[in-house]
């Protein structure tokens, strides 16, 4: 869905299918700066030229700062210690599976936070690259049906593009996360590991291969520390 804000409303249109037939959908926000903002979504069959309204939702505002909804009891806790702010140091390779063994070093911060009753967690990044500040978002959600987490990354640099998703679970403290992706067009395999958790600490590892996994060269370890 894309679009944006005028006035006292907001328009956002996509495509998308029902029933498996292709249809188009709007989503508009009513009266945003009064005290009940109203959010609607409406389908057309027949591209735009009739909208069918299917979903009414009012707002009330119930506190002034946002806070984490309670958790599920049978929410998986892999990604509890991940909860807070923390502050983190950054080793990035410069050149991915070129030979390349020049790397940058800088700081950032993460902020993130259970959703989905504690199915999924979101994080909010900021890396202060060599070049410029660099913000980015860390989406996580827990897949039942194959006991799995899925991961992806949206880059602030490019907000109209999520990553590839790298998938995988805990064993004994670590996690390890693989996935598909491409580099300068060609197909390589990402994976990603979180170890040496404790309270107050954590390392994540990011690698890259070329031939499928059989050789993997690390192109990215941050190392967290706990602010709160």
């Amino acid at each position: 869905m894309r679009g944006g804000f005028s006035g006292t409303g907001g328009s956002f249109r996509g495509a998308d299918s029902f029933k498996g037939q292709p249809i188009q959908v709007w989503f508009r926000w009513h009266d945003i700066h009064a005290a009940q903002p109203w959010w609607e979504q409406a389908f057309s069959a027949d591209n735009g030229v009739h909208w069918e309204v299917n979903w009414r939702n009012w707002f009330t505002r119930t506190a002034a700062i946002p806070s984490p909804l309670p958790l599920q009891s049978d929410a998986p806790r892999d990604f509890d210690f991940l909860v807070g702010r923390w502050s983190v140091q950054h080793q990035r390779l410069r050149e991915r599976l070129s030979g390349s063994n020049r790397w940058d070093h800088f700081d950032g911060t993460l902020h993130n936070w259970p959703v989905l009753g504690g199915f999924g967690n979101v994080g909010d990044n900021v890396m202060n690259f060599p070049a410029a500040t660099v913000r980015g978002m860390g989406i996580r959600a827990w897949d039942a049906s194959s006991g799995q987490w899925s991961s992806w990354w949206l880059d602030g640099r490019d907000p109209t593009r999520i990553g590839a998703p790298v998938r995988g679970g805990f064993v004994d403290g670590v996690g390890t996360f693989m996935g598909d992706d491409q580099l300068q067009g060609q197909p390589i395999r990402t994976r990603v590991i979180w170890s040496r958790i404790t309270s107050r600490s954590a390392r994540w590892e990011q690698a890259a291969s070329a031939d499928g996994g059989a050789t993997w060269e690390t192109n990215w370890i941050s190392d967290f520390e706990r602010q709160a």
